[in-house]
């Protein structure tokens, strides 16, 4: 006895093309995040830059008026110099106009490598080579 036999298969794809869908909807809204994290990205660099441009320029004024601090505690030392040598200062009030110009000098140095690198900061920021 040999028997035959004949078999057939048919597959109708129905949830097929909702697994196609939804692998697009998840595809889009992957696009859709990453384009929201490129923005962000954008808006947290422009705000550092402008952080950078902010701190640059306050930087450079404590430079300027460290600069004229320096300056008048400088005439001031000169005037106390004087007076100690004509008998007109005491040593104490001498040596205060001289520690307050060494302070001064001291905030100046100071305020003056800060500016340099606020400025760095932006010319990095910038794409400008990083050179002293």
């Amino acid at each position: 006895n040999l028997g035959r036999q004949i078999q057939f298969s048919l597959a109708i794809p129905l949830l097929n093309g909702l697994q196609v869908r939804t692998q697009v909807q998840r595809s889009l809204i992957g696009v859709q995040q990453a384009e929201v994290q490129a923005e962000q990205a954008r808006l947290t660099l422009r705000q550092s830059i402008e952080q950078a441009a902010a701190d640059a320029r306050a930087a450079q004024l404590q430079y300027i008026y460290a600069k004229r601090q320096v300056e008048a505690l400088t005439l001031t030392q000169r005037n106390s110099e004087i007076r100690f040598n004509n008998g007109l200062l005491n040593g104490t009030e001498f040596n205060i106009a001289k520690n307050n110009l060494n302070f001064a000098v001291s905030n100046q140095i100071q305020a003056k490598y800060t500016f340099i690198f606020r400025r760095k900061v932006l010319d990095f920021y910038q794409g400008k080579p990083l050179a002293l």
